[in-house]
């Protein structure tokens, strides 16, 4: 219950009921970082800052709605502390920045930059001129974004998609 005392102070209380209105239960599944260095040294991408990874998952009855991630990644200096809403199959549902620390790149922020990870999943690039769009100014924040995103779905599918 702490953990989501946590969240209700990063992104409020009435953002967090918008983000799931219909759950009955939250499970919260807290992991070591060091769990996941080597599938995260496989795919290329960035170690977690923080030291313990927290899972929130979502649920109508016995029925997962979706999967809530908050995590850092460094920008040009600094953290930028950003929220992963994952789908049940593994698709983002939702990407948001909680909390920008540089002074230039803030421009990541926008709705107009975030909905483009929208129904983004493993299969697609999730890159940075690829599939996600570059802002002038902001090419290291928009970069450091989409690995925190990709990071959040590999993590994902290695826990919750085994097979």
């Amino acid at each position: 219950m702490f953990e989501l005392f946590l969240i209700l102070n990063i992104i409020g209380e009435g953002e967090l009921k918008l983000l799931f209105p219909s759950s009955t239960r939250i499970e919260t599944l807290k992991y070591n970082k060091k769990e996941f260095k080597e599938i995260l040294e496989e795919n290329k991408l960035p170690l977690f800052e923080r030291k313990e990874i927290i899972f929130y998952r979502f649920y109508k009855e016995d029925s997962l709605l979706g999967t809530v991630l908050i995590d850092d990644i460094i920008g040009k200096h600094l953290p930028i502390t950003f929220m992963v809403i994952i789908k049940p199959e593994g698709k983002i549902k939702r990407v948001e920045i909680l909390k920008y620390r540089e002074p230039y790149g803030g421009e990541i922020q926008n709705t107009f930059f975030l909905k483009q990870f929208k129904n983004k999943g493993l299969e697609d690039p999730l890159e940075m001129g690829k599939d996600i769009k570059n802002i002038a100014g902001a090419t290291i924040s928009v970069r450091q974004i989409t690995k925190g995103v990709k990071r959040a779905l590999v993590i994902y599918k290695y826990l919750f998609l085994k097979k």
